[in-house]
């Protein structure tokens, strides 16, 4: 009993020396890189607690191992690019000065409805008030808003990526004859050539989807 207990502060602490060394203090700062060495050191220290046959240096040697090739890594990724593009990835612009980049969001396999989620959580409603949105090499969102932004109203989604929203048509006692006339005074033949249509206040915007004519 002493045993196992002995073996399991020691891998504690090795551990979580090991994500002190490098450098980050929330999950959510990981780089892939580093979340992937973060999972590896954590399977690793429980082979020894599960398995007291099981030699503790079993576990030290690869922890070690993996601790210093995170630190040459994020050595190299400092003094040459070439590494922190292969290894981190590239930041993805979703919204550029108002309008929706759809090739990078299919990219980036973000929906519609993830996209207004992060503008909401952003105090944003409308797509025109972002100035930039951009999806971070950690996952996360960054929104920069345009000075002018003032929309305080919740957009109601009518088409999502060529799909009409019926339930929020519904709530806007619009029907699809009523959806079609807002498409036609647009210059869009039907729904599918759209990519996003929302209204807020009564004003609709919509944003056809690029490989359409």
């Amino acid at each position: 009993m002493a045993v196992s207990i002995i073996r399991t502060a020691i891998l504690y602490l090795l551990t979580v020396g090991a994500i002190r060394c490098m450098g980050k203090r929330q999950l959510g700062e990981l780089e892939p890189s580093e979340l992937v060495i973060t999972l590896l050191i954590s399977d690793l220290a429980t082979l020894c607690m599960q398995d007291l046959e099981t030699p503790l240096i079993s576990s030290v040697i690869p922890i070690v191992t993996l601790v210093v090739l995170e630190i040459i890594v994020s050595f190299l990724t400092l003094k040459i690019p070439f590494f922190n593009r292969v290894l981190s990835g590239r930041y993805s612009v979703l919204i550029d000065d108002g309008v929706i980049m759809q090739k990078e969001m299919k990219k980036s396999r973000m929906t519609v409805g993830e996209l207004m989620e992060e503008l909401r959580q952003n105090g944003l409603m409308a797509v025109e008030d972002v100035k930039y949105c951009v999806l971070e090499t950690d996952g996360k969102v960054s929104v920069i808003p345009k000075k002018s932004a003032t929309q305080a109203t919740l957009p109601l989604i009518l088409i999502s990526d060529g799909t009409p929203v019926s339930e929020n048509l519904r709530r806007r006692k619009l029907t699809l004859d009523d959806l079609a006339g807002i498409l036609r005074s647009r210059g869009v033949s039907s729904p599918d050539g759209v990519f996003l249509l929302y209204e807020i206040a009564g004003k609709y915007t919509c944003i056809r989807k690029e490989d359409q004519p």
